[in-house]
């Protein structure tokens, strides 16, 4: 029974990794389902047992791609000014890698396409595994902050929205529009800087 689902699991592994492949080469539209089982090495049959649609299969490599953010969303409860930096640094850090990452980006590039052409399954999504892991993940690591008297519970708000605007900045935009990815260095800097500011702000006055 588990080398069986091991062979059912390679067997969709195979077609999305295909799909990806044919979908940033040929574009969404242009990508036909003969084209990815060619490459998957696979049948049509073994394909629609899996996903019945195009858009089926793209919604799938959205929710695939978040789950590689999952490490950078297991935050523990801060004890400390010294350790709520500190772990905010280093997730800011992941955060970036994943975000930026050259897979990441392109698939960002297909779901954005689809969306404006009314793909609701995929906008959705991008909502339920993309932005919204992120934001519950990352106020309930302000909140347990809170908690201990960290920080204001009333600024949590203000100092996340201030974080991630100093770390992202245009750095998705600017990818999107097929600037050169930030280095790894570049990455940490922003993270850095990014918890540079969050600590001065919640300096005393």
């Amino acid at each position: 029974m588990e080398k069986q689902q091991e062979q059912t699991d390679g067997r969709r592994a195979a077609i999305l990794q295909a799909a990806f492949d044919v979908f940033v080469e040929k574009g969404f539209e242009a990508a036909t389902t003969a084209e990815i089982v060619r490459r998957a090495r696979t049948s049509k049959r073994t394909l629609y047992e899996f996903f019945a649609s195009k858009q089926e299969i793209l919604t799938a490599l959205v929710r695939y791609g978040a789950t590689k953010m999952k490490p950078a969303l297991e935050l523990p409860e801060p004890q400390t000014k010294t350790q709520f930096l500190a772990v905010l640094e280093q997730f800011g850090r992941l955060f970036l890698g994943e975000l930026l990452h050259p897979e990441r980006t392109a698939m960002y590039r297909l779901a954005i396409a689809e969306v404006a052409r009314g793909g609701g399954s995929v906008a959705r999504e991008l909502e339920a595994s993309g932005r919204a892991p992120v934001t519950q993940a990352i106020t309930r690591f302000f909140e347990h902050a809170a908690a201990r008297g960290i920080i204001p519970r009333d600024k949590i708000a203000t100092l996340m929205s201030v974080f991630f605007s100093v770390l992202i900045g245009m750095a998705p935009l600017q990818t999107l529009l097929g600037d050169p990815p930030i280095s790894s260095d570049a990455m940490a800097q922003r993270a850095a800087l990014a918890t540079e500011v969050l600590a001065r702000m919640m300096a005393p006055a």
